[in-house]
């Protein structure tokens, strides 16, 4: 019914259709059956619920017992101990008796009296001639300079420098420069003679301790030729 008209075209009044449309009172019976439908459903969901928990744990529990029943399993596929088989005994070889002691040890032949001689010398005078022989090093090697600026030539072989030190005649007016100092030939030559006589003298001494404690002649040339010392005793 429009809401300008006081008349419906049906011919109803506006007061009678708002009377006649008005909803009564709802029944005290239809509330209640709502009410236990509504608990039922409830129930119904609590009862599903509590279901799937029961049922979700007890397929927990069947999965926790397969896997320890699996822990417990080896696999076939598991590699275990390695078991190598027994090696087979080796043979014993039968060895041969020991040897004596007095068969296997060859006695030492007994020193000469010459090589008792020999090693008696070497102790005496190695030591002193291996010092004779390094300062004759150095006494040669102080001499080269010298005569290559001082000695007239021709030239002393390298082995007959001993010789030339006292013999080979010097050129005059040469001079040298010695530890910072400045000396003619002679006064060169003089100071390398000096040196020279002193260590003839001490090969002398050595010599007659040589001698007077039973060095063969002999072994004191060896000893001599050992050390490079040959020229010495004819200078």
């Amino acid at each position: 019914m429009p809401g300008r008209e006081p008349l419906c075209h049906c011919g109803l009044r506006r007061a009678e259709a708002s009377s006649s449309g008005r909803p009564g009172p709802a029944a005290p019976g239809s509330q209640k059956v709502r009410t236990d439908v509504r608990r039922g459903a409830l129930f119904v969901t609590v009862l599903a619920t509590a279901a799937a928990f029961v049922a979700l744990y007890g397929v927990i529990r069947r999965l926790d017992r397969a896997a320890a029943v699996g822990a417990q399993t080896p696999s076939p596929l598991t590699r275990g101990t390695a078991v190598y088989p027994a090696l087979p005994a080796i043979r014993t070889v039968a060895t041969r008796a020991a040897i004596p002691p007095t068969l296997t040890t060859i006695p030492r032949r007994p020193s000469t009296a010459a090589e008792m001689d020999w090693d008696r010398a070497t102790a005496l005078l190695d030591l002193p001639l291996r010092q004779i022989e390094a300062d004759a090093s150095v006494l040669e090697l102080d001499y080269r300079p010298f005569a290559g600026a001082c000695l007239a030539p021709p030239a002393p072989a390298p082995g007959e420098w001993l010789a030339s030190l006292k013999s080979a005649p010097v050129i005059g007016g040469v001079t040298l420069r010695e530890k910072g100092a400045t000396i003619d030939c002679e006064t060169a030559r003089r100071r390398l003679v000096a040196r020279a006589d002193r260590l003839k003298s001490d090969l002398d001494d050595n010599e007659r301790l040589g001698r007077t404690s039973g060095v063969r002649p002999e072994h004191w040339r060896q000893l001599l030729a050992l050390h490079g010392l040959e020229a010495w005793p004819g200078y």
